[in-house]
């Protein structure tokens, strides 16, 4: 226990701000629990009104200080998100149950296709096989190149001893 008459009201206060903090997060959990609820029984119109208000009450509490700024804004895009998904799927069940009632059923056919399936070996070996054709082909462009520089210095060469033999 502290004997400062400072200290004595500092532990009061910090009493009163961790009661405080306790209420705000209990509501914040509560207040996403029934939003939850709400969109779990299909109730997405509720749950999209609903959200403006836990949203604004979860900016509160972390403009008080109560909750991290990265944990305010993970928890609103959960619950963002999960609003999404369920107008997503309501809007397909919808679509689904107007097209389930024109759709005439018709007998269908269906192929199935073996795929050949590779295994890491045989990628394995492609990939080698790949390496090696690549370095044959730069070897040969490297021999014709060469061959093709040697066939030039004959030609000088038979071209200035024709020239000296002329000069003769």
């Amino acid at each position: 226990m502290a004997n400062i008459k400072s200290a004595k009201k500092r532990i009061n206060t910090i009493q009163r701000r961790r009661e405080e903090n306790k209420f705000v997060k209990a509501t914040i959990a509560t207040q996403i629990k029934k939003f939850r609820k709400l969109i779990e029984t299909g109730k997405v119109d509720e749950a999209e009104k609903f959200s403006k208000e836990v949203y604004s009450y979860i900016d509160s509490a972390c403009s008080k200080g109560v909750i991290h700024k990265n944990n305010a804004s993970r928890k609103i895009g959960r619950l963002a998100e999960t609003l999404y998904k369920a107008k997503a799927s309501a809007k397909d069940t919808k679509v689904v149950e107007k097209t389930e009632a024109k759709v005439e059923e018709k007998p269908v056919e269906t192929e199935v296709k073996a795929e050949k399936k590779t295994t890491r070996k045989t990628t394995a070996k492609k990939e080698t096989t790949k390496k090696e054709t690549a370095k044959k082909e730069t070897a040969k462009k490297a021999t014709a190149k060469k061959a093709t520089t040697d066939d030039k210095k004959v030609e000088k060469k038979t071209t200035t001893k024709k020239a000296t033999k002329k000069a003769e």
